[in-house]
C-alpha cells in the first residue's frame, strides 16, 4: 500500500533549459538527474502518485523556476504525510526559484539582448561553424556568485559526492576575501543570430591553494645569487596588504566540473579544461595544476588533453624515449637516470602538472614507442603482430620495469604486508590492468576523429575515485589491495 505513494526522485525529478521565443518559451533540452540522494532520502519521494517535479532553467542566466504536480497527494494520516518538495527545496536553490510561472516566463522574455555572462571573456572557440566562449570570475563578484548560486543544485545531480561552494557549515557566504580564492569558468555556446541569446554548456571551479616554496639557499662566497634571499623566514608567512590572492604563488586546484548532459560527448568539456589549463599555466603565480578527486570519465578527458598537449606542444617530451642501451641485472633491476627520464622533474615543474599525473603521461608516451611487436594494445587479438626481436623484448623490460617502480612505491607500505610471492603477484596484475588502461587512452588519441568528438567529457571532477593528484596516497580502503588509483 504505502509503495504506489513512492516515487523514484531521479525519475520524477526532470531539469529543462529554454530560451525565449515569438509564442512563448522555447525548449532547447531536457534531462533528468543522475543522483538525487543529497536532496531526498534514498533517492525517494513519499505521497504523490504521478509525481512531477520540473526544474526549469533560463538557459542564458539559467534564472531556475521549480514547479510540482502530480495526480494525487497523499493524506496526512498520523505521522505518515507527504514530502513538502518546494519547502525541502528552499534549501537548495535560491528564492527566485520559486516564483510564479508567468512571472518566470516574463523574465526570461526580458532578458535583454545584449546580456554577456558575467566575468571576463577569456578564450573563444570555432567549431563546426558554432561559436564558444569561455568566460572568467572570481566567486567574489556578486554577478558570478548568483550565477553559481543558480546552477549549484546541478553539482548535487551529477557529482557523486558533490557539495556547495563559498558558503559556511551554516549556508552562509564565506567573507569575500574567501570567496577570492575561487575562480569560476562559464562554457556557452554564443549566439549565431541577432534574434539568439547565450546558451550555458557547463561550467568549472578552480581553487587557489597558496603554496609554501622552499626558500633559496644563499649564494656561494664570491658568487651572485639568481634570486633574493629570504629574510629572517619571512617565506613562512604570507604579505601583508590588499592585493589579490591568486597573485601568491599557489597550487590551482580544479574542483567542480559540468558538463550539462545535452553536451556531452561534443567537446564542451575539452574546450572548458584545455581554457582552464592554458590560463593557469601561463600563470606565473600558479606553480601546479591539480584536480579534486576525479571520476573515471574526467580522468580520461584530462588524459587525452594533456597528452595531446604535451605531444604537440612540448618538444621535449614529444622526444622522450627508452633508452635502449640501459642493461637489466638478473635481480633488483633498478633504472637511474640512464633511462633519461629521471632528469624531467624541471620538465614537469615548467608544465605545471602534478607529479603522479605527469610520470602516468611519461609511462604513456613511452609505451605508445614501444615496436608494435610488445606494444599493449586494448584489443589485441584484433593485431597482426611482427615477431617480436630480443631487443624488441629488452625494451619492453626496461618501460615495465619503470611503470613497476612507481607503484611499488605507492603502494610500498600495502605490498609490506605480503609474501614476496604474492606481493609479485599482485605487482604484475596492477601492471597489467595499467597497460590495459593506457592502451585504451592511446587508442582514443591515435584514432582518426579528432579529441573533440570523443565521449570522454561526461559530468564531473569532484569527489570521484581518485584523490587529488597534489597528494601521493595510497589506496584508502580497508581491505588491502594494490593499484594505480
Amino acid at each position: 500500500m504505502e509503495d504506489e505513494w513512492i516515487s523514484d526522485a531521479n525519475e520524477a525529478f526532470s531539469i529543462s533549459l529554454v530560451t525565449p521565443s515569438d509564442s512563448g518559451l522555447k525548449k532547447i533540452d531536457s534531462f533528468n538527474p543522475k543522483f538525487t540522494y543529497a536532496v531526498f532520502d534514498n533517492e525517494q519521494i513519499f505521497g504523490y502518485k504521478g509525481l512531477k517535479v520540473n526544474l526549469t532553467y533560463n538557459a542564458t542566466d539559467m534564472r531556475p523556476n521549480l514547479s510540482v504536480s502530480c495526480i494525487k497527494k497523499f493524506k496526512t494520516l498520523g505521522d505518515a504525510e507527504a514530502v513538502d518538495i518546494v519547502e525541502l527545496m528552499k534549501e537548495f536553490l535560491p528564492g527566485v526559484a520559486f516564483q510564479k510561472k508567468n512571472d518566470f516566463e516574463l523574465a526570461v522574455k526580458q532578458t535583454p539582448t545584449d546580456w554577456t555572462p558575467p566575468g571576463e571573456l577569456v578564450n573563444i572557440i570555432e567549431r563546426d561553424g558554432e561559436t564558444y566562449e569561455v568566460w572568467k570570475g572570481s566567486l567574489a563578484d556578486p554577478a558570478v556568485k548568483q550565477l553559481v548560486k543558480r546552477i549549484q543544485l546541478l553539482v548535487l545531480f551529477y557529482i557523486e559526492g558533490g557539495s556547495y561552494i563559498g558558503e559556511d557549515a551554516d549556508g552562509k557566504d564565506e567573507p569575500d576575501y574567501s570567496l577570492a580564492r575561487w575562480s569560476v569558468f562559464f562554457l556557452y555556446k554564443k549566439p549565431s543570430a541577432a534574434n539568439q541569446q547565450y546558451v550555458f554548456q557547463g561550467y568549472s571551479t578552480v581553487y587557489h591553494f597558496w603554496l609554501y616554496q622552499t626558500p633559496t639557499p644563499p649564494a656561494s662566497p664570491g658568487k651572485a645569487s639568481s634570486s633574493p634571499e629570504p629574510k629572517n623566514n619571512e617565506s613562512w608567512e604570507l604579505p601583508s596588504g590588499d592585493f589579490p590572492y591568486t597573485e601568491l604563488p599557489h597550487r590551482a586546484r580544479i574542483s567542480q566540473f559540468l558538463i550539462l548532459p545535452p553536451f556531452q560527448g561534443k567537446g564542451a568539456g575539452a574546450m572548458l579544461y584545455n581554457t582552464i589549463f592554458d590560463l593557469q599555466s601561463k600563470d606565473e603565480s600558479t606553480k601546479e595544476i591539480t584536480v579534486e578527486d576525479p571520476n573515471e570519465a574526467f580522468d580520461l578527458l584530462r588524459d587525452l588533453c594533456d597528452m595531446k598537449y604535451l605531444c604537440k606542444d612540448v618538444p621535449e617530451f614529444a622526444e622522450l624515449a627508452v633508452n635502449p642501451d640501459v642493461g637489466v641485472a638478473n635481480k633488483g633491476a633498478v633504472l637511474h637516470h640512464t633511462t633519461q627520464i629521471s632528469s624531467k622533474d624541471k620538465l614537469r615543474l615548467q608544465v605545471k602538472i602534478a607529479p603522479r599525473q605527469f610520470w602516468r603521461l611519461v609511462e604513456m608516451h613511452l609505451m605508445s614507442k614501444l615496436p608494435l611487436s610488445v606494444r599493449p594494445l586494448p584489443d589485441d587479438e584484433e593485431v597482426e603482430r611482427p615477431a617480436a626481436s630480443k631487443a624488441d623484448k629488452h625494451v619492453y623490460m626496461l618501460w615495465r620495469i619503470l611503470l613497476k617502480q612507481r607503484l611499488y612505491r605507492r603502494n610500498a607500505s600495502i605490498l609490506s604486508e605480503f609474501e614476496i610471492t604474492e606481493r609479485i603477484i599482485k605487482l604484475n596484475d596492477t601492471l597489467e590492468n595499467v597497460e590495459w588502461e593506457y592502451a585504451r587512452i592511446l587508442e582514443r588519441l591515435e584514432a582518426p576523429r579528432p579529441l573533440a568528438d570523443t565521449e570522454a567529457d561526461e559530468s564531473s571532477a569532484s569527489n570521484g575515485k581518485r584523490k587529488s593528484d597534489g597528494e601521493e596516497e595510497g589506496p584508502s580502503s580497508k581491505k588491502a589491495r594494490v593499484d594505480d588509483e
